[in-house]
């Protein structure tokens, strides 16, 4: 037969019975609904700190990517500086070659020609002897003498095939 309510129908009084719950019951569904709200807190709380931490690790990275860039920046202009050292080192070597051949040719071209109170032009005494001529060219109002100025005629004369 067909029931027009629930509390008329045999089945639905029996599942009513079973429904109702305890005082204790209802009190531990209480607490555990309280303590759901307890973790939304706590879930809203952790929630936020991730949020925190995810932005601290992005300002992280893009601090990262700055210092990486700079540190390209560096070694690429490390690199450029050794180039230009390199090609300064060998303009070094290739005027250090330059100044022997003309050391060479100075001395070359000066055996013959003695300085007072000097011995000839060689390698040691090459440095004194270029210092002397120095001092003599520099201050030819010492050197007046007729001798003197013979000499200097005979440096220029021995000098002038020299290529510089």
């Amino acid at each position: 037969l067909f029931v027009h309510s629930l509390s008329g129908c045999p089945r639905a009084t029996s599942a009513m019975k079973k429904a109702k719950l305890s005082g204790e019951q209802m009190l531990t569904i209480k607490q555990r609904a309280s303590n759901g709200i307890e973790n939304d807190e706590e879930i809203k709380q952790l929630d936020e700190e991730i949020k925190e931490l995810n932005e601290s690790n992005s300002q992280m990275e893009a601090d990262m990517i700055k210092l990486r860039t700079q540190i390209t920046t560096m070694e690429s202009n490390l690199k450029t500086i050794e180039e230009e050292n390199k090609v300064i080192e060998q303009q070094n070597e290739s005027l250090l070659h330059e100044l022997a051949n003309l050391s060479q040719s100075l001395i070359h071209s000066l055996a013959n020609i003695q300085l007072p109170h000097m011995e000839p032009i060689n390698e040691q005494n090459f440095d004194a002897y270029v210092t002397t001529l120095t001092d003599m060219y520099t201050n030819q109002d010492r050197y007046q003498s007729p001798e003197n100025k013979a000499l200097l005629e005979n440096i220029k004369q021995a000098v002038r095939g020299i290529q510089v």
